[in-house]
C-alpha cells in the first residue's frame, strides 16, 4: 500500500504556516514580549482599524527588546519575524527585534501577517517646552540631568558621541510627574562634546554636554 505520510505532513505544515489564522476565529489581536509593559505575561490588546475586518492598530511606548503578535491572548495563533520596523509575520515565527525604545503606532494585518512600527514623536519645540531639560555642571564629568514630566512616565537617558553612536545608556526608569533629577556619570568617556538624549513617552529632548 502506498505511503501518504510525507504528503500529509507537507499539507499540515502548509496549513500551519499559511492558513492557521483563517482556520480559527480571531476575536482579538495583541502584542506581547519584553518590549511591552506586560512582558511575556499577557498581550497588550490592539484595536481593530475602523472599517477593516483584518487590520489592527495600537499606539504605545515600547522598550528595546522583542515582541510578537498573537490572537485571542493565547499562543495557538501567533505571528513573528526577524525584521524591524516592517516585515511579514508567519505562524510561530521568530521574535521581532524592537531595536529602539520609543512610542510607536503599530499596524498589523492578520490575513497577510504584514506589520509596521512607526515612531510617534512630538515636535522638537513641544518636547523642549514640556521637558525643560538642563544639565549641571556643564562642562563636567558627574552631571545631574534635571527635567520635568507632565505625568508619571518611563524615562530613558542615553549619551551619543559626535558620530551619533550611543556610548552610554541608563536603564529605563519610572519617574513621577513634576520636577525630576538624575545623576549621569561621564567619567569613563574621553574628553569632548557629547549629546545627551532624554526620552519620556512621546517627548524627546537633546542637549550638548562638554566632558573635560
Amino acid at each position: 500500500m502506498k505511503n501518504f505520510t510525507p504528503a500529509l505532513a507537507l499539507l499540515v505544515a502548509s496549513a500551519l504556516t499559511a492558513g492557521t489564522a483563517q482556520a480559527q476565529t480571531i476575536t482579538t489581536v495583541g502584542i506581547i514580549g519584553t518590549s511591552t509593559a506586560q512582558g511575556w505575561t499577557a498581550s497588550t490588546p490592539m484595536n481593530r482599524v475602523a472599517g477593516s475586518t483584518n487590520s489592527w492598530t495600537l499606539t504605545t511606548p515600547l522598550t528595546a527588546g522583542e515582541a510578537k503578535f498573537r490572537a485571542n491572548d493565547a499562543w495557538d495563533i501567533n505571528w513573528g519575524s526577524t525584521t524591524f520596523p516592517t516585515g511579514t509575520g508567519t505562524q510561530g515565527g521568530a521574535n521581532i527585534p524592537v531595536a529602539t525604545a520609543d512610542t510607536y503606532t503599530i499596524l498589523f494585518n492578520e490575513t497577510t501577517g504584514d506589520y509596521q512600527f512607526s515612531v510617534v514623536t512630538a515636535t522638537r519645540a513641544a518636547s523642549a517646552a514640556m521637558l525643560k531639560m538642563s544639565m549641571f555642571p556643564n562642562p563636567g564629568r558627574d552631571v545631574v540631568v534635571s527635567f520635568e514630566l507632565p505625568a508619571a512616565s518611563t524615562v530613558a537617558i542615553s549619551v551619543l558621541n559626535n558620530l551619533g553612536q550611543t556610548v552610554k545608556t541608563l536603564a529605563p526608569m519610572t519617574k513621577a510627574a513634576g520636577s525630576n533629577a538624575q545623576a549621569l556619570a561621564l567619567g569613563n568617556l574621553a574628553s569632548g562634546i557629547y549629546t545627551v538624549k532624554l526620552q519620556a513617552g512621546e517627548y524627546v529632548q537633546t542637549s550638548r554636554v562638554v566632558v573635560e
